[in-house]
């Protein structure tokens, strides 16, 4: 669902409706999506990628060892590769870097969870997590994203009950790129504008397709407004539209050093789904209508970098 033409201090505003999350299945790792979350099923070499999840519950703590024939399962501040949890050090070529360790328990610990119930019980605080690590409440604005795996049914037959919370950086087919480095605090300081999202597809018309800033794009993410918790009710279309139009018009005329007409606020919001998994966000964008070749941060009244 979309609207244009809605006129506000000299800029056209373009709304759009964020719908469900993606979901992508790897063996291995969790993974996040467009809209920056993940949620994933993983054994010794299995997981699964998904967006979103909600809830937090779950103790912390390593399960190291586990039972007899347990896998590895790597510890805050170590990083894992593909769908291996083993650690490795985050200087090595890694794809997902562990924040929080915990376990599952009640009900969950007979059998092994449906993938809706993890999203549930566990992600909302992944995303929370990913925002203390990596330094800033804005990575929603970034590359980076909350990532989740847990064990799979192998390992859950073998009594293991971890899951691990941890942040990934995205590629352009949002799936979890390999990097070497950790991005603990990355976002401090200046660090959200040097993971900043840039989108090649038109965020008021498609989802963000991510792309390097440097690159051909026609949307770059400026700001985050907080809607309410995942246990909140949904807000109304209404709702979401009213926050949007003063807050993405004032924040992308921030963003440029001043108002113009040839680039359009334009935002996006999670659905009901999304929303229950910790994605409690409307997300602003400068927008153009035809792509530009570098940031538009500060641009103020200079030509537009084709």
């Amino acid at each position: 669902m979309s609207r244009q033409g809605l006129v506000l201090a000299g800029a056209t505003l373009l709304v759009a409706v964020t719908v469900a999350s993606c979901v992508t299945e790897v063996d291995g790792t969790a993974q996040p999506p467009a809209n920056h979350a993940v949620a994933g099923n993983t054994d010794a070499a299995s997981a699964a990628p998904s967006t979103g999840s909600t809830g937090a519950t779950g103790s912390t703590g390593s399960e190291r060892s586990g039972s007899q024939g347990a896998a590895e399962v790597a510890d805050p501040g170590e990083c894992v590769r593909g769908g291996d949890p083993a650690p490795i050090d985050c200087d090595e070529p890694h794809t997902v870097e562990i924040t929080a360790s915990g376990t599952f328990g009640g009900a969950m610990a007979e059998k092994p969870p449906a993938r809706d119930e993890v999203f549930s019980a566990v992600f909302p605080s992944c995303r929370q997590e990913a925002a203390a690590y990596l330094g800033s409440d804005d990575y929603d604005l970034t590359t980076l994203s909350a990532w989740l795996l847990w064990a799979g049914e192998d390992a859950w037959a073998r009594g293991e009950r971890w899951y691990r919370c941890g942040v990934a950086e995205l590629d352009k087919a949002n799936e979890a790129k390999q990097r070497t480095g950790s991005v603990r605090n990355a976002l401090r300081g200046d660090g959200v504008h040097t993971y900043r999202l840039c989108s090649f597809t038109a965020p008021s018309e498609e989802p963000p397709a991510p792309t390097p800033c440097d690159r051909p794009h026609r949307g770059e993410a400026v700001a985050v407004v907080p809607m309410g918790k995942h246990t909140d009710p949904l807000p109304s279309e209404e709702e979401f539209d009213a926050a949007a139009v003063e807050a993405c018009e004032k924040a992308v005329t921030t963003y440029l050093g001043g108002a113009r007409e040839d680039v359009a606020a334009a935002w996006r919001w999670p659905d009901e789904v999304a929303w229950k998994r910790g994605f409690t966000n409307l997300t602003c964008y400068a927008q153009t209508e035809a792509p530009v070749t570098a940031s538009l941060r500060g641009v103020k009244e200079s030509p537009l970098p084709r």
